[in-house]
């Protein structure tokens, strides 16, 4: 084992038994329903989060990262330690979450202290999070770490579909998908991360459908190394997508779990998408 330890945020989705197996500090984002605020993963669970989000709409929750001090306060921890770190976070389109550990690193130690904008978000930031942690239990020193993440972030995909694009354009993480969508209120988008951003991919009109041609894109760029079935608040349409992909990628291998809170108060209930790692 190296003296490396990986940080990330709560965005990656990491369940927590992998988390902890794996040795990962995962540093949690904020979610705002009016004057509350709880970390994820600590403070609401995700059902509660789903439940008090359809409860409350109109009014939707806001999210926000974990401030300079909170990573100060988590890579200082680790420093005492003996540890090196590596930190690797979710798209700096999408948070300040990056830039705030940037400089919490700054300020600590900028020798010891690595941090990587993933361009990702969810389960894709989860397996370069994964892949660099069995690289650190293995021995692997910094730059080769460091290596096989970059490796990774070009193969990344994550298609998805929403039920709705009110919550997206509320978050305003819509960007040039905007144009192309339009005000038509019954189609179901279906939208990728390209370069760190959110681009439109398709329109169509139904839910199945929507799995239909996720199913067909997860063909068109499979082999895949880990893919997972990623939801939010819609278990059924993700066994129902997962089962779909048998054919590409052993079922058994399909990991099937709900995105988090601080994604979800984005996506809104009923999403569902595929975060897989392409292989070479």
């Amino acid at each position: 084992m190296s003296n490396i330890r990986i940080v990330t945020d709560s965005s990656a989705d990491l369940p927590q038994p992998v988390a902890d197996a794996l040795d990962i500090t995962v540093v949690p984002l904020y979610i705002h329903f009016g004057e509350d605020t709880y970390r994820e993963g600590i403070d609401i669970t995700h059902e509660e989060f789903y439940r008090r989000m359809e409860a409350e709409a109109p009014n939707l929750p806001k999210t926000s990262a974990p401030s300079p001090a909170d990573f100060m306060k988590v890579y200082q921890e680790i420093l005492d330690e003996g540890d090196d770190i590596i930190s690797i976070h979710v798209s700096a389109a999408f948070s300040t979450t990056y830039n705030n550990a940037r400089l919490a690193a700054q300020e600590l130690a900028p020798d010891r202290i690595t941090v990587i904008d993933s361009r990702n978000v969810s389960m894709c930031l989860g397996w370069v999070c994964i892949a660099a942690a069995e690289a650190a239990m293995r021995g692997d020193d910094r730059d080769e770490i460091v290596e096989i993440i970059l490796d990774m972030l070009p193969r990344l995909r994550i298609p998805s579909f929403l039920e709705t694009l009110e919550y997206v354009r509320y978050g305003g993480r819509i960007g040039s998908a905007e144009a192309f969508l339009g005000t038509v209120l019954d189609v179901k988008p279906i939208l990728a991360i390209e370069d760190g951003k959110v681009v439109p991919l398709e329109k169509v009109r139904t839910r199945g459908r929507a799995l239909e041609r996720l199913a067909a894109m997860a063909r068109e760029l499979a082999p895949f190394e880990d893919i997972a079935v990623m939801h939010t608040h819609a278990p059924e349409m993700a066994e129902k997508l997962a089962d779909m992909l048998a054919d590409v990628h052993p079922r058994q291998n399909i990991l099937i779990a709900q995105t988090g809170v601080a994604m979800g108060g984005h996506v809104g209930p009923g999403a569902v998408g595929i975060c897989a790692v392409v292989a070479k």
